[in-house]
């Protein structure tokens, strides 16, 4: 993104995209998996006892259809738990 810098990045980078560029952020995708975990899960989540986790991939377009966020997050059996909520409205 032009003029992002790390310190707007340890803030916040949505404040950045919609305040300072004018981004409309429109749709998040979001999907869940079971995976089996890796040695470097095993390092980073203490895992013991675990063979899977719970992998949620994200994508968040803007308003005209440009990705411009990917994450995966990797979550442990015991503590993941997922809420989701639907709103419809015009886009």
């Amino acid at each position: 993104m032009p003029g992002l810098t790390a310190e707007i990045a340890e803030g916040s980078i949505y404040d950045f995209l919609e305040g300072e560029l004018g981004v409309v952020m429109s749709t998040s995708k979001r999907t869940i998996t079971v995976e089996r975990a890796t040695h470097h899960d095993a390092e980073m989540l203490d895992i013991e006892g675990f063979d899977y986790l719970a992998v949620m991939t994200s994508q968040t377009f803007d308003s005209k259809g440009n990705m411009f966020e990917h994450t995966e997050s990797r979550h442990r059996p015991d503590t993941f738990c997922f809420h989701d909520t639907a709103v419809r409205s015009a886009v």
